[in-house]
């Protein structure tokens, strides 16, 4: 059996986000799997065309019915395609039919591609199109029945409002086929697909044009002194090495990925970088800076790049691409993207023909569109392949928990990283632009330490933020307000098992709290006390 039942019950999980999850974890690894199974036959079948393709995941997206009213994901699929698209081969296990299918997906914009197929070349597809009829499924809309003895494929073709073509093989779950019969029936298909975008190819070629040669990396940066300074102008907190090192990444480079703990001014500081790339001051825009907000769901790069809409005929651009197109008008400015989170999904997904096109000397991008030019949804064209411009810079921040994955080979060996480090209390202290007393100062510095030992320390932001807290306190003490902040800022970041050290930094915060930050002595008793029970504690236990 290919799916075992915990993977199958994954997509009868109830909620949006629980069966996300559960679809993550038991789900997706076994499709995977089968994915690399296939590719590998594949790739014995097709050795000249198989580099082309692709793998990508998708998921059937949850509806937003409104006020706050979500469904969850029903059918999770893995496809394979190639430019230049329009039809590809597909497996999917489905929620709502409670199948697992095998078929090729075709769009409208390759149904004259197989048109001519059947026309020109029907004995040599005879034998698969008639075991799809009698073993299979062909989908598709179509206002009449097929006459008698009719093929499928023939009633497809008949029906002119039939645009997107369904045709394979279904298995119901309490039926499964062996994984071997999946992995022939994808290869069986791919055959099909592969003379489709062949006959594409044929017809979308144009005359070769001479295209001037891309310069590889674009230098043109202000001085480090000048960026530095105003960088610290703005109240950054940041080793000046580090910063030097991030500069020469930049300009190395096009990926950079900052690492640290969560709220030690990563995404901050691409920020000021762009703002001192051209001056800008705070709260003015930036129109050379982009803030992309990856998602845990991204498993291709249409998540990030958008997609060819087939009933429209236009293609739906992301911010990020807009961007891309914007430095690409702009050739002497350097551009950055932020890539905020990068590794809350899998950057050798959504990112695989960037990282491809940053390694060629041509520098291009396949996004799937049947046209050389296609219409932007939001106005204006875009050209097909996407050359990746030279000024745009890529800068990822990274958090390393259990919300993220660890980042692959393929991202580090085409990626500078660096990492921000620990949080310096004594600079930040020179540059925070408060009144705060020293005894604060000394407590939150002796937290910090402990803190540090349990391995979860307090970033700029927490710290920030605390600070702020007390000072805006008015009718409590500067501690009482630090034992507030404490419980809600600090305390709740400590979780582990009974280490040594993870033991001694929770002993040394409860003697520190003890007679002066009294809710967060409490606290921490309670919590000391937990891991002598259970060898576990949280500041919820």
């Amino acid at each position: 059996m290919p799916f075992s039942p915990s993977a199958l019950q994954a997509l009868l999980q109830p909620g949006v986000s629980e069966r996300w999850q559960a679809v993550q974890r038991w789900l997706h690894p076994e499709m995977l799997a089968l994915a690399n199974r296939a590719s590998e036959r594949a790739a014995t079948l097709l050795p000249q065309q198989w580099p082309l393709y692709e793998l990508s995941f998708k998921a059937r997206r949850a509806i937003d019915r409104g006020k706050g009213r979500r469904d969850p994901i029903e059918d999770y699929w893995f496809a394979f395609d190639r430019p230049p698209r329009g039809a590809g081969v597909m497996l999917t296990v489905s929620g709502v039919e409670r199948t697992v299918t095998v078929g090729l997906q075709l769009w409208g914009v390759r149904r004259p591609q197989l048109a001519r197929l059947w026309r020109e070349a029907r004995p040599l597809w005879e034998e698969l199109i008639d075991r799809i009829g009698t073993e299979g499924q062909a989908r598709f809309a179509s206002r009449r029945p097929p006459a008698p003895e009719m093929r499928w494929v023939d009633h497809y073709l008949a029906q002119r409002q039939a645009q997107y073509l369904w045709a394979g093989f279904v298995y119901p779950w309490d039926n499964l086929p062996p994984d071997e019969r999946l992995i022939d029936d994808l290869c069986t298909l791919l055959p099909l697909n592969e003379a489709l975008m062949e006959l594409a190819e044929i017809e979308l070629a144009t005359t070769p044009t001479l295209r001037e040669a891309p310069e590889r990396y674009h230098t043109g940066l202000p001085p480090f002194a000048q960026i530095a300074a105003a960088i610290r102008r703005r109240g950054m907190v940041i080793d000046e090495r580090i910063l030097e090192a991030f500069h020469l990444a930049v300009q190395a480079r096009p990926l950079v990925i900052l690492a640290g703990p969560s709220g030690s001014g990563k995404t901050w500081l691409t920020r000021l970088y762009a703002d001192a790339l051209i001056g800008a001051d705070e709260g003015q825009t930036n129109p050379i800076y982009l803030l992309v907000a990856v998602q845990p769901d991204w498993h291709s790069a249409r998540d990030l790049l958008g997609y060819y809409n087939t009933l429209t005929g236009l293609y739906q651009p992301t911010a990020f691409l807009r961007h891309v197109l914007k430095a690409a008008a702009d050739p002497d400015q350097t551009y950055i993207v932020c890539l905020d989170e990068m590794n809350l999904a899998r950057p050798e997904y959504y990112l695989a023909p960037i990282l491809s096109a940053m390694e060629t000397a041509e520098g291009l991008i396949d996004l799937g569109t049947p046209l050389a030019e296609t219409p932007l949804a939001s106005g204006g064209v875009v050209r097909n392949p996407l050359r990746l411009p030279a000024n745009l810079r890529l800068i990822g921040t990274v958090n390393v928990d259990e919300s993220t994955f660890l980042l692959s080979d393929k991202v580090l060996d085409r990626a500078n990283l660096l990492e921000l480090g620990s949080v310096d209390l004594n600079r930040f202290r020179a540059v925070y632009q408060g009144s705060i007393d020293d005894q604060i100062w000394q407590m939150l510095a002796a937290i910090q330490t402990h803190m540090a030992a349990a391995g979860k320390p307090a970033g700029y932001r927490a710290l920030g933020e605390t600070l702020r807290f007390i000072e805006q306190a008015s009718s409590m003490s500067a501690f009482e307000a630090l034992d507030m902040q404490m419980l809600q800022r600090l305390l709740p970041r400590l979780r582990g098992d009974d280490t040594p050290r993870f033991r001694q930094a929770l002993r040394g915060l409860h003697a520190l709290c003890e007679g002066r930050l009294l809710r967060s002595a409490a606290r921490l008793e309670q919590m000391l006390a937990r891991l002598d029970r259970e060898g576990y504690t949280d500041f919820y236990g």
